[in-house]
């Protein structure tokens, strides 16, 4: 899966930095730390979810003008729900919109759909993104625990049969074993399907899948240069630094 020449999937995690701010003013301090730093990232994340308090108008046009700033690196969109870890408090039907007007108004690159939404919702979001070309990231995250081994494969089995391109499973452990448990089950739906996996484990506890995860099939870690996105992740630099280790 190449896109403006970063090929993801191939070697060590492409590293994301997550643009989390939530007005062009703020985000302008993002777009300046990651130019600033070109060595340390591979590909943006917009997380949307950072936008509710404004207008539709103006939550396009921001997104518009950070893929006008990033447009040597592959963005990816986000926009994360309360449900799933994140601020955005958008309505199923308002969920489904957004992305869609996204998808029609904006030049990005991958798009996270989050997979538990209504089915129809999916598909059709899917559908969408097919259609125009943008790469697809379906997703679950659950910050209150680890589902079984079986449940994890059982859900990327039925997100890469759903459409997905990279498919996104990010949850909390409760010891070492859920750990494994996730990095094992990146390591078998990497070798099952025809597509890209991401496995993380959440918090403190999980570090190690955003570092090694690669080790085990991961395409893509998290990380940030300014805020943090969610619990557990590193700066962009320490991953980079530590990723060579693998190599």
């Amino acid at each position: 899966m190449n896109i403006k020449g970063v090929e993801i999937g191939a070697g060590q995690p492409k590293v994301v930095v997550s643009f989390t701010n939530h007005s062009k003013e703020t985000i302008e301090e993002e777009i300046e730390a990651a130019l600033s730093h070109p060595g340390l990232f591979d590909i943006v994340e917009i997380r949307s979810d950072a936008f509710d308090a404004l207008s539709h108008e103006e939550h396009i046009q921001l997104v518009n003008h950070i893929v006008q700033e990033m447009q040597d690196y592959p963005v990816i969109y986000t926009y994360r729900t309360l449900n799933e870890g994140g601020k955005g408090q958008k309505t199923a039907a308002e969920y489904e919109s957004l992305l869609g007007a996204v998808l029609e108004q904006c030049g990005i690159d991958i798009i996270d759909i989050e997979f538990f939404k209504y089915e129809d919702i999916v598909d059709n979001l899917v559908q969408k993104a097919k259609e125009k070309g943008v790469g697809i990231i379906l997703s679950q995250h659950d910050f209150k625990e680890t589902p079984h081994f079986d449940e994890m494969m059982a859900t990327y089995r039925n997100m890469y049969e759903r459409g997905g391109d990279i498919l996104k499973l990010a949850y909390k452990p409760s010891d070492g074993r859920d750990v494994l448990s996730v990095l094992s089950a990146v390591h078998d739906a990497r070798e099952k399907f025809n597509c890209q996996i991401v496995g993380i484990a959440m918090g403190e506890l999980g570090r190690i899948t955003r570092v090694a995860g690669g080790v085990f099939g991961s395409c893509l870690t998290y990380g940030y240069l300014s805020h943090k996105a969610a619990p557990g992740q590193i700066h962009a630099e320490v991953l980079k630094d530590n990723l060579k280790i693998f190599e």
